[in-house]
């Protein structure tokens, strides 16, 4: 890990001096997973896809807004794009309505899915991705890190600006809200 970060920072150095191939391995290396996450939080894809070009775009033009001593290149990415999520959320409330529908008819919304002990392999992920984007925040960013993206826990709190233990706290509370969710619109027992 302690290599990637350093070869990340070199990376970044050798864009800023004007190296489009060092810019082509960091997008290659981070694109894929900051779409995943931006995805995941706001469960739109033109979102995502909006919010991973703002975050690559901000890093060609201002590659000096990295500070090492702040965290890994990559949780400064991750970090961009969680910021630029959450305003995305913020300024687009009505992307998050399963969340809503989840909390306001949550009996009518699991009577409909009774019949989901037949569920193939492909609806069950599509239970599993609802039943993620409809955690508080807090919760579904931690556990997108964590468990999706199989970010370190150091790093996920790095990036989440908060202790380990809080990361393990939400973490813990994320899978069991999780858990619970699964349970209530019947897609596990």
């Amino acid at each position: 890990m302690a290599e990637q970060a350093t070869d990340d920072q070199q990376l970044l150095r050798s864009m800023a001096r004007g190296d489009e191939a060092a810019f082509g391995a960091l997008y290659a290396r981070y694109q894929r997973r900051i779409f995943r996450f931006a995805w995941h939080m706001s469960e739109n894809s033109a979102t995502a896809e909006e919010i991973t070009q703002e975050v690559f775009m901000h890093l060609i033009s201002k590659p000096g807004g990295y500070d090492a001593a702040k965290g890994s290149v990559g949780a400064y990415l991750f970090g961009m794009a969680r910021n630029l999520t959450r305003s995305s959320l913020r300024q687009n409330p009505g992307q998050l309505s399963i969340d809503e529908m989840l909390n306001t008819n949550e009996e009518n919304f699991a009577d409909r899915f009774d019949m989901l002990a037949e569920l193939t392999r492909t609806e069950m992920v599509e239970c599993l991705r609802k039943a993620v984007l409809a955690l508080p925040e807090q919760y579904r960013e931690v556990l997108i890190l964590r468990d999706l993206e199989q970010m370190g826990h150091l790093e996920t709190a790095d990036l989440l600006q908060c202790s380990p233990g809080t990361v393990a706290s939400r973490l813990h509370r994320a899978r069991a809200l999780l858990k619970i969710r699964l349970q209530n619109i019947g897609c596990t027992k």
